[in-house]
């Protein structure tokens, strides 16, 4: 019989390790420190409460349903919950394909603008060409031959 002993390092271990996978907002939360100009000890602090957070967030979710959910039979509702979750992924194909107007590849609005060297440079708030003719060098200007 297994014992919590093994189930909670292993439990940490791979909440340790699922903290590292990309997601969790890890870019917006370093753009925002380098948008600052933060300080080592801000970007630390701002870990910190992220990772109570998102803790606090899961073992809520955890408890919550251990207390609602005690009498529901995992295996009468495993297939209710797959249908949802396919629902849920084609719902978000669907909105994806609308936000982006079904193109796909070099064919878009961004790809046509970027080989006629008129890529609109966030940071500088300029076309590529422009920069060209202050000769100003923008990440934008990386992709472009």
């Amino acid at each position: 019989m297994p014992t919590p002993w093994l189930f909670i390092p292993s439990a940490i271990l791979l909440g340790a390790l699922h903290g590292l996978e990309p997601g969790h907002s890890k870019t917006m939360m370093a753009a925002f420190i380098v948008a600052v100009r933060g300080t080592v000890t801000q970007a630390v602090l701002l870990g910190i409460a992220a990772t109570f957070s998102h803790t606090l967030v899961v073992w809520g979710i955890g408890l919550g349903g251990l207390y609602l959910w005690k009498g529901l039979d995992a295996e009468t509702a495993e297939p209710y919950f797959q249908l949802a979750s396919a629902v849920a992924i084609i719902a978000m194909a669907i909105w994806m394909l609308w936000r982006t107007g079904g193109t796909r590849g070099p064919a878009g609005p961004m790809a046509t603008r970027m080989i006629m060297g008129m890529t609109t440079d966030t940071t500088m708030g300029m076309t590529t060409a422009k920069a060209k003719r202050c000769g100003i060098s923008t990440p934008a200007m990386a992709s472009l031959p």
